[in-house]
């Protein structure tokens, strides 16, 4: 039987409870009929009998209901398999994966915090396999990370674990500073001008730069120590909780949420803007935002931004445009520097923000 079939199967099956109540609804129908073939019914035959009634009604409403659910799961899954080119091969991973993770294959699928729990649970405690064999369980899980999408950071997401990294990210280890240079499911690689003072198997904590979002620090295991002509080539296991800290100036949040973004002329520019640019807030501080649109926007272009942070609610606060990045089709990084802001903008911002980052 084909495993989205016994999915459907094992919705439908009611629960222990939902069949004891099942249970007493037949026997209060047995006692109704009993009592009307003698010619005796009482009230409280007929509301027994109308609670029945009611009782199979919702019971049969939320087979149904799980019925849809599951079936809607399915189809998405299939779906999702479609456009990103999974193999049964790589279903049957997902959904290994998933179990382990505690979650479906769907949102495995779907998120990404949710995909890197379950693939620690999932690799946890496994000989860390280096090969490139298509059977590895490490290989495979890194080619259904390709095929989901989840193998390349964009510049404002936060590193959930160094199974993220990608080459050529700064590394910092002991003042010694390097990059990254190789990734797989099983462990990063590195070199360094010198051999390090500590056997593998050591725990050593490093940092590691992504763009200008952020620093992360973290503690690995050494697994092996190669030497080289330069020094030597060093690989460590992940760490799955980077601990981050911002290196901005002043502190950012990601609320999320819709913002609109008016833009003008060149800063300093006269009169009110034309343009009107929807997008979805990335993250917001009291020196400047980044909203993500598919609309392309001149830097330096003069503009005025309306968001909301916190069901704070801020209205066309006065930025320049600092730059618009993304692949030509979009969408767009629009890094926004705000310019004149307002002391009760700023300060009910710098609360709100203070607030949502801990700070």
């Amino acid at each position: 039987m084909p495993k989205a079939t016994l999915l459907l199967v094992g919705f439908l099956q009611p629960s222990a409870a939902e069949d004891n109540r099942l249970n007493g609804m037949l026997r209060a129908f047995s006692r109704a009929f009993q009592e009307s073939r003698s010619g005796t019914v009482s009230p409280l035959v007929v509301l027994a009998a109308l609670v029945a009634v009611g009782l199979v009604a919702t019971l049969a409403w939320r087979v149904f209901d799980r019925w849809q659910s599951a079936r809607a799961d399915v189809e998405a899954l299939a779906q999702l398999a479609r456009e990103r080119g999974l193999d049964e091969g790589d279903l049957a991973l997902l959904h290994t994966i998933a179990a382990r993770g505690d979650t479906t294959a769907l949102a495995a699928a779907r998120h990404l915090d949710v995909f890197e729990r379950a693939v620690a649970a999932e690799l946890d405690g496994r000989a860390r396999i280096t090969s490139a064999d298509e059977g590895d369980v490490f290989a495979a899980t890194h080619r259904l990370r390709l095929r989901l999408g989840f193998a390349t950071l964009r510049p404002h997401d936060a590193i959930i674990s160094t199974r993220e990294l990608e080459p050529g990210m700064p590394v910092e280890l002991a003042g010694a500073r390097t990059v990254v240079e190789e990734v797989s499911e099983a462990s990063f690689s590195l070199s360094l001008p010198q051999l390090p003072e500590v056997a593998p198997g050591a725990r050593l904590a490093l940092s590691i730069v992504h763009l200008d979002e952020a620093k992360y620090f973290v503690t690995c295991e050494l697994l092996s120590v190669v030497p080289t002509a330069e020094g030597c080539r060093v690989s460590f296991g992940h760490d799955e909780h980077p601990a981050r800290t911002q290196r901005r100036r002043h502190a950012r949040v990601r609320p999320g949420g819709a913002a609109t973004v008016q833009c003008g002329g060149d800063l300093g520019a006269l009169g009110r803007p034309g343009i009107t640019v929807e997008g979805t807030l990335l993250d917001v501080g009291v020196g400047g935002a980044a909203v993500e649109t598919l609309s392309w926007v001149e830097a330096r272009t003069h503009a005025w931004a309306t968001f909301s942070v916190g069901g704070v609610a801020f209205h066309d606060v006065e930025a320049r445009v600092l730059g618009c990045e993304g692949s030509p089709e979009g969408p767009y990084r629009l890094r926004l520097e705000f310019v004149r802001l307002s002391a009760d903008n700023l300060h009910r911002l710098g609360g709100v923000i203070s607030v949502a980052s801990g700070r």
